[in-house]
């Protein structure tokens, strides 16, 4: 009897594993973040690849990247690789950020290919939340001066 406890057990464990991308096996220093993939135009944490397209000709980004950064005071597009949140989920250091061009995806491998995603903890940028905020050179404060004008996040 106790084995067929055991048994169930066990399988109820494995059916129930999740594996957790924290992103702390890139190596991005605090303070620091990482758009540039390099050849394998990816990068990978645990089960999880999320593809990174950089372009040397303008120093720019798209897909995915990864941040240590923590500032969530500072306004503009220079400091979009920060969270608001002030850093990554349940105490991570590091991060990842995606730059939406249409839409992004997350690649799924090994154990976690095929399987159900049980959560993602999501945030805006620090950039993002204080232009909707406060306004800035490419975008109105959301709801506008009145507070009345319709507005949307993607």
């Amino acid at each position: 009897k106790s084995l067929h406890i055991l048994l169930l057990l066990l399988t109820a464990t494995l059916l129930s594993a999740q594996t957790t991308a924290d992103f702390e096996n890139l190596n991005v220093q605090v303070g620091s973040f990482n758009n540039d993939a390099g050849d394998g135009h990816s990068f990978s944490s645990g089960d999880i690849e999320l593809p990174n397209f950089y372009d040397p000709a303008f120093a720019s980004w798209s897909g995915w990247a990864i941040s240590a950064t923590t500032d969530v005071t500072t306004p503009g597009f220079l400091n979009q690789y920060s969270a608001i949140a002030g850093g990554g989920a349940n105490g991570s250091a590091t991060y990842a950020v995606a730059y939406v061009y249409g839409s992004e995806v997350m690649n799924l491998s090994d154990d976690a290919a095929g399987s159900v995603v049980q959560g993602i903890y999501l945030t805006n940028s620090t950039y993002a939340y204080l232009s909707m905020l406060e306004g800035d050179a490419f975008a109105k404060k959301f709801g506008g001066e009145s507070g009345n004008d319709p507005d949307f996040f993607k």
